[in-house]
């Protein structure tokens, strides 16, 4: 299957001399994860994404007054409407990115995005999927955070240890965890909150699932291209032993 069958032809774009936080505004009205940023040619500066807004927060920078041309993706890392979508999964687990600009001779005619790569792969050529459990996957190696935590130091945390996503602690023993995403610290950067002043607690992602560590990763892609997550909190009989991501996916399928 070929990047052109699967990318979206609709570009949504930001201006490079926008403010943060009206992009992020944009971002979240439109509901997507990524803004092609226009520098006023037909050659596009690169994107901004949820991670970059998420690094420009956990580094410490104000949404509110930085500008889109100094918090983007630069767009050196490009795909073009006929590559495979193995080549364009590559390309993003070693570029670390979750969207890539599609260019048809030098002409932006697109974007693909990890969760549309996921989810061709789980309606297509699926068994590679089907006989590996998310346990081979997973990661491990959690970031927890504490509800009463500001959303800056989330960030701070995320960023440090290169996470889209952290556990949150539930308010009852045994109950389940909650999530904070990269998604939620864009939520906040575009209603114009403080991250200094805002907890965790009261911006945790609003829907989220679960799964058993030995579901297969075909299941995990099918519960997050369908409720629309890049992330699912892993968990057994002892309490939450995992996340996986959309990434973590994509890294198993190309191995």
């Amino acid at each position: 299957m070929r990047v052109r069958e699967v990318m979206t032809g609709d570009l949504f774009t930001v201006a490079a001399s926008e403010v943060v936080g009206e992009a992020a505004r944009k971002m979240i009205e439109r509901w997507v994860g990524s803004a092609v940023v226009d520098r006023g040619t037909s050659d596009p500066l690169g994107i901004i994404t949820e991670r970059d807004i998420l690094e420009l927060v956990g580094r410490g920078g104000d949404a509110r007054a930085g500008y889109v041309a100094d918090h983007l993706t630069p767009g050196s890392i490009r795909a073009a409407p006929e590559w495979t979508l193995e080549r364009a999964a590559e390309a993003m687990i070693a570029g670390g990115l979750r969207h890539l600009i599609v260019l048809d001779e030098d002409r932006p005619v697109g974007i693909v995005s990890i969760k549309d790569i996921v989810g061709a792969w789980t309606k297509g050529r699926v068994r590679r999927l089907i006989g590996i459990q998310i346990r081979e996957a997973m990661n491990r190696d959690l970031l927890n955070i504490g509800r009463d935590e500001t959303l800056r130091h989330a960030a701070r945390q995320m960023v440090e240890h290169g996470a889209g996503a952290a556990i949150v602690e539930s308010l009852r023993p045994k109950a389940a965890p909650g999530i904070i995403t990269d998604r939620d610290v864009l939520k906040m950067v575009a209603s114009g909150q403080d991250p200094d002043e805002e907890r965790v607690g009261d911006h945790l992602s609003p829907s989220m699932t679960f799964s058993a560590p030995d579901w297969s990763l075909k299941q995990a892609a099918e519960a997050m291209t369908s409720g629309g997550f890049q992330h699912v909190v892993v968990v057994d009989g002892s309490g939450t032993v995992g996340i996986i991501s959309m990434l973590d996916i994509v890294r198993r399928w190309l191995d």
